[in-house]
């Protein structure tokens, strides 16, 4: 059915005036949104860093990182703050290795992990190692919120001036791994299209095989949420899934709703469905989620009523029944598909690059500025030669046959930076922030009702009296650890993104006494 359609057949649709179904159902159709999700590049310096090495900078630099590792290992493992100068923010020295020898990882969280290799093997013939000596993997936040061009040079800085505190130097610095990514409102059945009968007749590759993978919905209907092609080993992995599941499953990047909803991918009401399963971290509340949306906007009080006692759990339904209801009360969700291309260096290393622009300025960086200019040209490449969708229907040989609908809107997709503007990263932080704080807070009061049963057996105690029972049990020892923790925390989390104080409006309105009206409250003293 067509999506318009559907939402005109809604109840909620039609029991809203012009204002609120524009505010609650507008979204941009068929709409794509491209950027690099990951990128790794690797870092060579002229200094020789084998085993057998007698370059004094570098022997400097190996004492300096050997002192750190005992430090840290008497400290179970914990992380250590790193400052060099010219940081802006200390670092976290944490253990981690990536590819086996680059065994110092310094994190900046969230943004980027520098990795180091204090040893790196020699070359084949014996003489001086080929193999680069730093990888950096910027993450996926950095890259969605500043773009790949500001994430690239805000984490390269910190690499010279590690360099430079050492007095080691950059030969040059070359891409490593790099996923394009097309997020996509496109398809609103995907279980058709991407259906095996479908898919084989629209595949061109030279791939062998396809891995399809499905999950249950009711008791006949199904879902596809991920269909991938090659191995994560191979020079090129790609993987086409259900975006919007994943970050609710695996209950992070929750700043995904709001970059979805400023492009335009989204509604509202899709992120209001989308939180409250965030929240329950469960893609199956997604239908009690739609009449939880009823319940709170609808108009016909019996409905309502019958969409709380559900959303409560006072009445149960099928997953089929409750299906149907949600579907006949509310319009479908706007489901975000992922296609991702992940190369690999041994791919793009054949890669004759095109010099639009003269990058000799950049020096040390210049092939990564020169491979950012033919961003167009790979995707291009990617996209059509690699691995592309085509009509199930035409000519006998399906690599003559025109490109899909889907395909070609994908390939017609904007090649910009993905960066969000000031103002909105300040939006998303805070967002981020309070719907992880909600989370946060429901665990925290559910594990103090749990420790006061488990202290005070089963008992008609009031909930405020559990969670301030569970304070006053606090010792010194249990005051000393949960400082080391939150010391712990503390550096796991970047300092930028949690600059402001985020306080509701009701937090800390419960002390001994309630701040708001003076008065003691008797339920909470024993």
């Amino acid at each position: 059915m067509d999506i318009k359609k559907h939402l005109n057949t809604t109840k909620i649709y039609q029991e809203l005036d012009d204002e609120n179904q524009k505010y609650w159902f507008d979204f941009k159709q068929k709409k794509f949104l491209h950027n690099i999700d990951t990128f790794y590049y690797s870092v060579k310096l002229v200094e020789d860093f084998t085993d057998d090495s007698n370059d004094p900078n570098v022997a400097q630099f190996r004492k300096y990182f050997e002192k750190k590792k005992s430090f840290l290992a008497s400290r179970y493992g914990e992380s250590l703050p790193v400052f060099f100068d010219g940081f802006d923010r200390s670092l976290n020295f944490c253990p981690g290795s990536f590819a086996g020898f680059f065994n110092i990882c310094l994190q900046c969280p969230e943004w980027f992990d520098i990795f180091i290799a204090p040893v790196v093997p020699h070359s084949s013939d014996g003489g001086l190692s080929v193999t680069s000596e730093i990888v950096v993997q910027i993450r996926s936040y950095m890259l969605w919120m500043y773009g790949v061009h500001e994430a690239f040079e805000r984490s390269y800085h910190y690499v010279k001036l590690i360099c430079d505190y050492f007095g080691l130097h950059i030969a040059y610095c070359q891409e490593n791994r790099i996923d394009y990514c097309w997020h996509s409102n496109y398809l609103s059945n995907p279980e058709k299209f991407f259906s095996p009968e479908n898919f084989y007749k629209m595949r061109v590759d030279r791939f062998k095989d396809a891995l399809i993978h499905t999950a249950k919905v009711g008791s006949e209907g199904y879902e596809i949420d991920y269909v991938s092609m090659g191995k994560r080993s191979d020079k090129v992995f790609i993987r086409i899934y259900l975006k919007s599941k994943e970050v609710i499953e695996k209950n992070y990047k929750p700043w995904f709703f709001k970059v979805w909803l400023f492009n335009g991918l989204i509604n509202r009401y899709d992120l209001y469905c989308y939180e409250e399963c965030y929240k329950r971290h469960s893609w199956e509340y997604l239908d009690t989620a739609r009449l939880k949306y009823y319940s709170e906007y609808g108009s016909d009080p019996e409905l309502r009523e019958q969409c709380c006692h559900v959303v409560e759990g006072k009445v149960t339904m099928s997953p089929d029944t409750l299906h149907k209801l949600a579907d006949t009360l509310t319009p479908k969700i706007n489901l975000i598909m992922n296609v991702e291309y992940q190369t690999m260096r041994k791919h793009t290393k054949t890669y004759e690059l095109v010099p639009f622009r003269d990058n000799s300025s950049k020096e040390t960086a210049k092939r990564i500025y020169d491979y950012f200019d033919n961003r167009k040209i790979i995707a291009d490449y990617l996209t059509f030669f690699v691995f592309r969708m085509v009509r199930p229907e035409g000519d006998s040989n399906k690599s003559r046959r025109e490109l899909c609908a889907f395909w070609y809107a994908l390939r017609s997709c904007r090649m910009i930076d993905v960066n969000v503007r000031s103002k909105d990263v300040k939006l998303i932080r805070q967002y981020c922030r309070q719907l992880n704080s909600d989370i946060m807070k429901k665990r925290v009061i559910n594990a103090a009702i749990t420790l006061g049963i488990y202290t005070r057996g089963i008992n008609n105690d009031n909930v405020v009296q559990d969670c301030v029972e569970a304070l006053c049990q606090l010792n010194d020892n249990d005051i000393h650890d949960a400082l080391r923790y939150k010391q712990k925390k503390a550096r796991q989390f970047n300092s930028s993104e949690l600059a402001d104080t985020y306080v509701s409006s009701v937090t800390h309105e419960y002390q001994i006494v309630n701040i708001n009206t003076g008065e003691v409250s008797t339920d909470i003293i024993p």
